[in-house]
């Protein structure tokens, strides 16, 4: 099976990566299909058109691609990569506030999946940036902006990090053959917790100017704003009901 994981930096994509090739390609390896259009600098050789025809081939691929990624690549190679039969699963974040405060603390520290307990003072125009940031990936998601067919929608809140756990409660989890994978994997053990990827600290007590970022970003909610969602108290919030894109309705 192909599966897409469709999403934006600090949305909890890592570990629902990790998880998801637990179950379906364990010994995948990590980099390849992770961040896939991610044609940064550590991917200086990046070949495009090699990944999307290694992904035609492949039988069982897990990836991951955070949404404003696919800005790296041509319209052309979009329509193949669309083309191909991925099950998709977009994971989106409520929390919009939580979520910017994430991405700026990480900014400041560069701890991205591995966190400690350090206090930090973010400054303004880094949450700001963040803010931006995340508004404009998660409006490209809910606004299906590369006409991508949505499959599954998962939302962070809803995650145990627990993995037989957040597995169980996918739609994909009803048609998984146990027995197939044990036959085919039998040394491993899918009913062991996942290590290595935990939810970050409060931002609340890691945040030294917590209190300054959270009243500027109620100051400025108003700012961002679509036609599908607007930010309420820092969550997002549905304005459209009779949304085609993507269902919001738990927002």
């Amino acid at each position: 099976m192909k599966i897409q994981l469709i999403t934006c930096p600090r949305m909890g994509s890592t570990y629902f990566y990790n998880m998801l090739r637990v179950f379906y390609t364990p010994y995948q390896i990590f980099i390849k299909w992770n961040e896939v259009f991610n044609l940064n600098e550590r991917k200086r050789n990046h070949n495009v058109e090699e990944i999307i025809n290694d992904a035609v081939m492949h039988t069982d691929i897990v990836c991951k691609n955070h949404i404003n990624y696919f800005d790296s690549i041509s319209q052309q190679q979009l329509d193949k990569w669309n083309k191909i039969k991925w099950y998709n699963i977009v994971l989106i974040r409520r929390n919009f506030l939580d979520t910017s405060l994430s991405l700026a603390k990480s900014t400041v520290t560069n701890e991205w999946t591995n966190y400690t307990d350090q206090h930090v003072d973010i400054p303004l125009e880094t949450f700001q940036y963040s803010m931006d940031m995340i508004f404009h990936n998660t409006k490209n998601i809910i606004h299906n902006k590369y006409n991508i067919p949505y499959h599954e929608v998962v939302y962070y809140e809803d995650l145990c990090f627990d993995h037989t756990k957040d597995f169980a409660n996918l739609d994909l989890s009803s048609n998984y053959d146990y027995k197939k994978y044990k036959d085919w994997y039998p040394e491993i053990d899918f009913s062991q917790k996942m290590h290595g990827v935990n939810p970050a600290p409060s931002k609340m007590a890691t945040i030294a100017n917590y209190q300054q970022l959270k009243d500027y970003a109620q100051e400025n909610y108003h700012n961002y704003t679509s036609k599908r969602f607007r930010i309420v108290d820092g969550f997002l919030k549905r304005v459209n009901i009779d949304t085609q894109y993507i269902d919001i309705s738990k927002f």
